[in-house]
């Protein structure tokens, strides 16, 4: 499969406001902080993980 990625400022910043406005809904898996990276990969690695994992600063 190809896919193409094209830079579109304005268009993110319309999917930005839908989120913000609870039109658009994200899964969160969860939220680690950086400094447990590894832990967010061993999680993707085992599988079974519904939605994104965020890494926080």
């Amino acid at each position: 499969m190809v896919q193409e990625v094209y830079a579109d400022g304005a268009r993110l910043t319309e999917l930005s406001a839908l989120v913000d406005n609870g039109q658009f809904g994200l899964r969160l898996a969860g939220r680690l902080p950086l400094a447990e990276v590894a832990v967010a990969h061993e999680r993707l690695a085992a599988g079974g993980v519904r939605g994104r994992l965020v890494l926080v600063p």
